[in-house]
């Protein structure tokens, strides 16, 4: 995944995650995919949470429920960020962010870390290292930090795809 050029409208993103769902299914396992998750169905899902308005100099926390049917296994971050009339998209990001899996109680990371470390744009998916598996009906909490006096509108998403049948316990 890491040597794919995405297009103009980020159609890349859907490509490289279609790819390795199929290479999935056909039983292809990349070496961080659970064994105990092996043979069991998947499907192409997105985790999104808007932050409108994200005030200025604000740290806020947003909490988003994953299902208890299935885990989810992100692949990529992306980013949306605008003024507050969301009419004008900002190309500066001075934000910090982190994420908890509150199913395991765990931070991804040992502080909170410029939004770039997470997320890209549609146009440039930000691919995660290692994907995270969250386990079924955990939360996952973001958080960001506005490093300006100036309220945005910002919007986040987690793409990639659910593991039904996989948990509890599931997430690493």
């Amino acid at each position: 995944m890491g040597d794919m050029q995405p297009n103009q409208n980020g159609q890349a993103l859907a490509g490289a995650i279609g790819g390795l769902m199929e290479a999935i299914r056909a039983g292809r396992y990349p070496w961080w995919y659970p064994k105990e998750a092996r043979g069991l169905q998947i499907d192409y899902f997105v985790i999104g949470t808007d932050f409108t308005p994200l005030a200025a100099s604000a740290t806020t926390g947003n909490p988003v429920q994953i299902t208890g049917e299935s885990a989810f296994c992100a692949l990529s971050g992306v980013l949306v960020e605008t003024d507050t009339a969301n009419t004008t998209f900002l190309a500066q990001r001075p934000l910090l962010a982190d994420i908890r899996d509150s199913g395991s109680n765990r931070l991804l990371s040992n502080t909170p870390i410029h939004v770039d470390n997470w997320y890209g744009t549609a146009e440039l998916p930000k691919y995660w290292d290692v994907p995270k598996i969250f386990a079924p009906a955990g939360t996952v909490v973001f958080t960001l930090q506005n490093l300006e006096a100036t309220a945005r509108n910002v919007r986040l998403a987690l793409h990639g795809f659910k593991i039904f049948g996989y948990g509890p316990g599931g997430g690493r």
